[in-house]
């Protein structure tokens, strides 16, 4: 879904380029500068997912999959000041040098484009993302695939835009008024602003370490207890480690008379519990305590 985002992005930055120059239209511009913003914003994502995607070393021994929440943060920035900046500086300009515009059908034609291709793309990121957790509503209270849905944000944002500038170009044809290409300048940037807020929101959440959602730790400490051998959960953490990654940390108290043989079964057992309730997990770690032991024993699986 990103590399169509960048597809459709990339189209959009050149149509929009060549209308906004024949028509001085700020509010085409202003479609300009989004796509801009999303193609450098998907090329921060794709960068991101393959550094992420590098094995671990003595440096990172956990490896490198949290740093793609770093590059969506950047895309998220792209967005605010490439695409907010830019469209709110050609829409000021508009607003206080009013320029009339030259051929209003064109720039019409170039944003019923533009609603069309971005349209498309957000309809493949809804289904991917309804698909993998069940409903769109689900995808997005989960705050991992920031990917695709980073994608999904910006070409809703990139959506909107069009008909807002779709609409400002016709009252423009109607009244003749340069002040509706100003205000539909604006809004443009105020809409890319709050969708930048949105992801930087989400990637500050992922870089802090966010825990899974109530529900999914509900599931999984059940599916803990659930195995005969644990008498007790102490702690249980569950956080987003990567793109499509959990991190699962577990404090359990065991029966007392299990021997290695047998621990190394239950801890098993654990494992394949935990990745049937969260299939994403990465990591499981499990702290064990033995009221024979004055110290915790430890176990990761990756």
């Amino acid at each position: 879904m990103v590399i169509v985002s960048f597809l459709v992005d990339v189209l959009d930055v050149v149509t929009n380029l060549v209308v906004a120059l024949l028509t001085g239209s700020a509010v085409v511009f202003a479609e300009m500068a989004q796509g801009i913003a999303d193609s450098a914003g998907s090329s921060l994502l794709v960068i991101g997912q393959r550094r992420s995607a590098r094995p671990r070393d003595a440096v990172h021994p956990f490896g490198y999959t949290r740093e793609v929440f770093f590059w969506g943060l950047l895309s998220a920035v792209a967005m605010l000041v490439i695409g907010g900046g830019l469209s709110a500086w050609r829409g000021y300009q508009q607003l206080v040098e009013p320029q009339p515009l030259e051929n209003p059908l064109l720039a019409v034609a170039v944003l019923s484009l533009a609603v069309v291709t971005n349209s498309y793309a957000v309809s493949l990121s809804v289904r991917k993302l309804a698909a993998q957790k069940g409903g769109l509503r689900a995808a997005f209270r989960s705050l991992n695939r920031p990917l695709v849905k980073g994608a999904l944000v910006r070409d809703a944002i990139g959506t909107f835009t069009s008909v807002l500038g779709l609409g400002a170009i016709l009252l423009y044809q109607k009244w003749g008024l340069v002040l509706f290409d100003a205000i539909g300048a604006l809004a443009a940037a105020m809409l890319m602003l709050f969708g930048s807020l949105m992801l930087m929101i989400q990637a500050r959440a992922l870089i802090t370490g966010r825990s899974l959602p109530e529900a999914d730790l509900v599931r999984l400490h059940a599916a803990v207890l659930a195995t005969p051998e644990v008498d007790g959960v102490n702690h249980l953490a569950a956080i987003y480690a990567g793109a499509s990654e959990v991190l699962v940390d577990a404090d359990l108290d065991l029966a007392e008379d299990l021997n290695t043989v047998e621990i190394e079964a239950v801890l098993d057992a654990i494992e394949i519990s935990v990745r049937a309730v969260l299939p994403d997990t990465r990591r499981v770690r499990i702290l064990l305590n033995s009221p024979e032991a004055s110290t915790p024993n430890a176990r990761a699986d990756d």
